[in-house]
This record gives structure tokens, C-alpha cells and sequence, in this order.
């Protein structure tokens, strides 16, 4: 069995980024500046982030980006645990049936099926933050992190060994997301800069 000792230096590189990754948000929450994360989001985020990278494990696909995003999501959590920032949306209700659904598929039809549903799982909470972002597009601290989650995706995409979904799915899954989440991000980035153009 593979062990992170031996992992190869691309999958070293992919680990590091996407650990790295979050540290724009992580940067927001300590400073206080972003108010919209709360921990049980992270926390539910990082149950759905270790289904899915042991699933992928198990079904031999590329889980080191997704192991990344773990511990990324588990700093998150620990921090807004730390802060005591509790709250419960809509989110988290979805996430909370995503994660009883997977569990299902995979305790009743195994890590083939889990994996695929796990996937379409993280695509489903990535649509709704889609959706949250185009409606309020918070530009500090999101527009850097989501700039690093896609370089990380097309990184770990490349790196895949073959176009099974355990190796592709997740990532190019990311990929797509994240090229969507940052066109608000960008539109209203440029039309701060105009604004303050003007108004100068």
C-alpha cells in the first residue's frame, strides 16, 4: 500500500498547493474580515472532502489533492470552531443528505459507486456556492483562494495517470467549478477598479 512517503514529487506538489491553497481564506477568517464562514460548514466540507479522497483511495484513483483539501478544511474547522462561528443555512442541510448519501452507497454498493456519487456530491454543494457567489461576489481573500483551487485542479488533472473517473473525475470536476466561481469574482473585481477610476 502506497504511503505519503512515497509519493511522487508531482503528487508532493499537488499536497503542497492544495494545502496551500486555502491560506487566502484562512487569512480572512483570522483577520475577522470574512463573516460568511461558519464552522459547521468546514466541518461538513471536510466529512465529504475524506469520503471522497478514501473512496478514490480505494478505487485507486488520485486522492492527494483531495487529501490537500482535508486538511485544508480541517484548519478551516478547527479555527471557526475556535472563533465560535456556528451556524446553519441551507448549505449545510444539503451538504448534511449529501454526506448520509454517500455513506449509504457506500456501505450498500461499495467504493465503485460511492466515489461516483461522492464526486457528483461536491459538484452539487460547488453549484450552490456558485450560485451564493454571483449573488454576492466577495472579491478579498475568495478571489485568491479560488484562483489557487483551480491551478491546483488543472494541476492534478495533468497529473492523472488515465481518464478513469477515480483519477479525472474529481479534478475536472474542480476544474469547471472554479473557472465558474471566479467570473463574478473577476467582474467584480474589474468594476472596483473602474469605480475607483471614476470616482478619482
Amino acid at each position: 500500500m502506497e504511503t505519503i512517503l512515497e509519493l511522487s514529487p508531482i503528487d508532493w506538489v499537488i499536497l503542497v498547493l492544495a494545502i496551500a491553497a486555502y491560506a487566502p481564506l484562512v487569512l480572512g477568517i483570522t483577520r475577522q474580515e470574512d463573516k460568511s464562514q461558519t464552522a459547521f460548514t468546514w466541518t461538513l466540507y471536510l466529512i465529504l472532502d475524506c469520503i471522497t479522497m478514501f473512496t478514490c483511495k480505494m478505487e485507486k484513483g488520485a486522492y492527494i489533492m483531495l487529501f490537500g483539501f482535508a486538511i485544508g478544511s480541517l484548519v478551516m474547522a478547527v479555527i471557526l470552531l475556535y472563533q465560535r462561528r456556528f451556524g446553519w443555512t441551507l448549505l449545510e442541510t444539503i451538504t448534511i443528505i449529501l454526506i448520509v448519501i454517500c455513506v449509504s452507497f457506500w456501505q450498500i454498493s461499495g467504493s465503485y459507486w460511492a466515489i461516483r456519487f461522492s464526486i457528483a456530491a461536491e459538484s452539487i454543494v460547488g453549484i450552490y456556492l456558485i450560485i451564493k457567489t454571483f449573488k454576492n461576489p466577495v472579491v478579498e481573500y475568495n478571489f485568491m483562494g479560488y484562483v489557487s483551487f483551480l491551478i491546483v485542479s488543472v494541476l492534478a488533472l495533468f497529473a492523472a495517470k488515465n481518464f478513469s473517473i477515480p483519477q479525472i473525475g474529481f479534478p475536472f470536476c474542480e476544474t469547471v467549478l472554479n473557472v465558474i466561481i471566479l467570473v463574478p469574482l473577476i467582474r467584480k473585481w474589474y468594476l472596483d477598479k473602474i469605480l475607483e477610476q471614476v470616482v478619482a
